[in-house]
């Protein structure tokens, strides 16, 4: 069951706000675990990272780097939490990678990250974290994208091939509504694993789905 709290809204810009944080419980065989967000700064600071999380920067490293991102304007971060340990988090901001974020878009978000604890895995986590951020309906606004970049993988603790991880994921952001979408960004084109897949919120103007759909393909790089 969610739960929603109307005490946490903030602006994301002139137009929007921040949406309700909201909260699912899951019961496993580790205890109970909150998947809840969007979190603020100083939910994030009376919370410890599990030392498991540490795919892309030390725990303690990624910790501030989450405290950062829920700092900023547009900024989202929701969190998988053990007591007061996070085990897991997935976040939102303006695009990083070159082609988007020079963009101009202003409905334009990017999955940062997401990362489950290596201790916490196999209990759905990963799951419930991509699904949380659109059960409100207050991102549909939003064209989200997602790039998946094989170097970023964990192929090492999860066991899978290269190819595998790739239908993990893609079936895994499919759930929310994510689509795999072409492209010839050379981050994506430069290696057949590597994915681009994109949210197309139901709310989103016919101009803008034009502007992303061109942005796509630039016509300098062949996939």
């Amino acid at each position: 069951m969610y739960r929603l709290r109307g005490d946490n809204m903030q602006t994301v810009n002139s137009l929007k706000s921040k949406p309700q944080l909201i909260t699912k419980i899951l019961y496993s065989e580790r205890g109970i675990i909150q998947v809840k967000g969007p979190v603020t700064q100083d939910c994030l600071r009376n919370l410890v990272m599990c030392e498991g999380l540490s795919r892309f920067r030390r725990p303690h490293e990624q910790h501030l780097a989450l405290i950062d991102i829920a700092g900023l304007p547009e900024g989202l971060v929701f969190v998988a939490q053990n007591e007061d340990t996070i085990v897991g988090y997935i976040t939102f901001h303006y695009p990083e990678f070159e082609r988007w974020a020079q963009s101009g878009m202003a409905c334009l978000l990017e999955l940062g990250a997401l990362e489950v604890s290596r201790h916490w895995r196999g209990l759905g986590i990963s799951k419930e974290l991509v699904s949380i951020p659109f059960v409100t309906g207050s991102l549909e606004d939003r064209i989200i994208v997602s790039l998946e970049c094989y170097w970023c993988w964990d192929l090492q603790n999860t066991n899978l091939a290269l190819f595998e991880y790739r239908d993990m994921m893609e079936k895994l952001l499919a759930a929310p509504g994510f689509v795999t979408k072409t492209t010839d960004d050379p981050d994506i084109a430069c290696h057949p694993a590597n994915l681009l897949s994109v949210r197309i919120g139901s709310q989103v103007s016919e101009e803008d789905i034009h502007s992303f759909e061109r942005l796509r393909f630039k016509g300098k790089w062949l996939i």
